[in-house]
């Protein structure tokens, strides 16, 4: 799994950090700056998917884990 390892979603969660700090909107925001945030989203937006995705199988799993009573 890519999302196990702990130093790679450090990595995801520091990334999405810098941008979310660097992507507040105001007036003086120029049109190349709305760029490289909306291209910041859609990477970001993309792993956070993923990660999204994969932990929903793992409590998937372990929820039928208990039904089966293991």
């Amino acid at each position: 799994m890519f999302y196990d390892n702990i130093e790679k979603l450090e990595k995801i969660e520091k990334t999405a950090c810098e941008n979310l700090m660097v992507a507040s909107v105001n007036s003086a925001t120029t049109e190349k700056e709305l760029q490289q945030i909306a291209h910041n989203y859609r990477a970001d937006m993309a792993l956070m998917v993923g990660v999204l995705r994969e932990y929903k199988e793992l409590v998937a799993k372990l929820q039928e884990g208990d039904s089966n009573g293991t």
